[in-house]
């Protein structure tokens, strides 16, 4: 199963014979096996839309990996089907935000508005047992994954996982102002098998937890595996900066000139970043009525770039889907409607690493049971742009050049916490 994860020692796991990679029962799997799974964890610095100033956040970066070893039945892969992450340290998380909303397929989270009540004010979020009710951070569904803690859990009735989609981030943040974002990764940054449409993504694993202040001092990561007896594995990391990475302004990208549906994007890490994601979204033309050439109108295309020096980043021009081009402008779009259309709207946001995550991700760490999360500083900092709105001028047809921002766009079209795709995660 493309995207499942691998159960590993994980015996009495929920009572039932869900698929564990090798067609064995997870009840006759040795628990011994847990012993040999690998924990990785790392504290980091956010700088949450530095570029809007006051209006910005600042928080902690989580960085884990829960995989299995070199003698699992997959090494690398994701651990265990079923865990439950402790995080704490000297931090003190903020108050409880009431609300229906619980995340993506996570019953009792709380993780994309605030911590839960019994949370607020400490320095420890927690999660819920598989049979539990009490609200928590993380709920039943939130596990210590392959990448990142996410609502992957195999849920105890069905033996599938809750979701198949990563946490909404950042997390703890009720302010709903369309800068959040779903971090899953598309072309051209990390492949879609079988099609050249991205309507599968890879997750990218990030755990950022908005307005909690970075404190120095040593985090523990302890997550427990429901075998019996309980199984418990921790790690610890230290936080010896709360030096945020600076602020990061998108600078005006450009269509190609040719009218082939490919853009250019002039990058300038910032001091301290060492690789970084372009994350566009391309919603098609501003209109109720007007279609896409490529179909953007209808839900948007999603394209990830990645880079790790200055310069100009490119997204290739036929990455939409079924081979269609990758951002339609005006003559392309009039074509498309047979009337005089505007170019397709695109959204950039900028998400900045000091430690090298890209290569931690799947596909680029498969067979990996320990791949790098730290940085040179001991540390995993990010940065993240707020998302900026962009359209081709009127009359700029297929003559390219630079985008003109737009001041209203995002905030009429904010992306909905509901994930929009699967998402693949070993």
């Amino acid at each position: 199963m493309y995207r499942s994860l691998t159960i590993l020692g994980v015996g009495a796991l929920f009572g039932l014979s869900a698929c564990s990679g090798s067609g064995t029962s997870p009840k006759t799997l040795p628990s011994q096996n847990l012993a040999s799974n690998v924990l990785q964890f790392s504290i980091g610095t956010a700088n949450l839309y530095g570029d809007l100033g006051a209006a910005g956040y600042v928080g902690i970066n989580v960085a884990t990996t829960y995989r299995q070893g070199k003698s699992g039945l997959t090494p690398g892969d994701s651990a265990v089907a079923v865990s439950a992450p402790t995080l704490s340290g000297p931090i003190v998380l903020p108050a409880y935000v009431s609300s229906p909303y619980e995340g993506p397929g996570s019953a009792y989270s709380t993780i994309a508005l605030s911590p839960s009540p019994t949370e607020a004010g400490t320095g420890t979020m927690t999660a819920t047992g598989q049979l539990g009710t009490n609200l928590t951070t993380f709920g039943t569904a939130g596990g210590a994954s392959g990448l990142g803690i996410e609502p992957f859990n195999f849920n105890n009735e069905s033996g599938v996982p809750y979701s198949y989609s990563p946490y909404f981030m950042p997390a703890y943040d009720p302010a709903g102002d369309g800068n959040g974002f779903e971090p899953q990764g598309f072309p051209p940054a990390f492949p879609s098998p079988g099609s050249t449409s991205p309507t599968n993504a890879y997750s990218e694993g990030l755990d950022v937890f908005a307005g909690v202040k970075p404190v120095l001092g040593t985090y523990t990561l302890s997550v427990a595996v429901p075998v019996s007896p309980v199984f418990t594995t921790s790690k610890s990391a230290t936080l010896s900066s709360t030096a945020l990475l600076p602020a990061w302004v998108a600078q005006n990208p450009s269509l190609d000139g040719n009218d082939d549906g490919g853009a250019t994007f002039p990058i300038t890490l910032p001091a301290g970043v060492t690789e970084a994601y372009i994350q566009v979204i391309d919603y098609g033309p501003e209109s109720g009525t007007l279609v896409s050439c490529n179909g953007s109108d209808a839900a948007p295309t999603y394209y990830t770039i990645f880079v790790n020096t200055s310069g100009t980043a490119t997204l290739a021009p036929n990455l939409g889907a079924g081979g269609a081009k990758s951002i339609c402008d005006a003559n392309s779009n009039t074509t498309a409607n047979g009337t005089a259309s505007p170019s397709d709207v695109i959204t950039v946001q900028l998400v900045g690493f000091d430690y090298p995550w890209y290569e931690a991700s799947y596909p680029n760490s498969n067979g990996n049971p320990a791949p790098a999360i730290t940085g040179a500083a001991g540390q995993s900092d990010i940065t993240i742009s707020s998302a900026t709105a962009y359209q081709q001028p009127a009359g700029g047809g297929g003559s390219g050049g630079a985008i003109a921002k737009l001041k209203s766009f995002r905030a009429k079209h904010s992306l909905s916490r509901t994930p929009h795709y699967n998402v693949r995660q070993r």
